[in-house]
């Protein structure tokens, strides 16, 4: 998708980020938890939005090896979706904990954008 296009989209929207939050091998919540941190200042900035992010904060919360504790964490995503007009999903890994989320954002209806990691000031 076009900057221009996914400007006109995101600027001014309430969106919630979709990112990795474990990988396969759940090696990588720590990482990731920072990445979505940059996610978001980049986002904002660029956008002039609001970001919804629980995967930088959640995993200190909620253990997601726990499955209440994870089922918890699910509804509660759910819940800050209600807020959102737009669900950004962003890198190249794709999770299934991502696809939950872009699940309930379809349930919803809420549009879903992307932006890939090359296009954004993760790194």
């Amino acid at each position: 998708m076009k900057e221009n296009i996914r400007r006109a989209i995101l600027q001014d929207q309430d969106i919630y980020l979709c990112v990795p939050m474990r990988d396969r091998l759940d090696y990588k919540v720590p990482e990731n938890q920072k990445r979505a941190e940059r996610y978001v200042a980049d986002i904002m900035e660029r956008y002039d939005c609001k970001v919804i992010a629980p995967q930088a904060y959640l995993p200190n919360l909620l253990d997601p090896d726990d499955p209440a504790q994870y089922q918890l964490s699910l509804r509660f995503r759910g819940e800050l979706m209600k807020y959102c007009s737009v669900l950004l999903v962003c890198g190249e890994a794709f999770t299934e904990e991502m696809e939950e989320e872009i699940l309930m954002a379809v349930e919803t209806g809420l549009l879903i954008v992307s932006m890939p990691e090359s296009e954004a000031a993760v790194h």
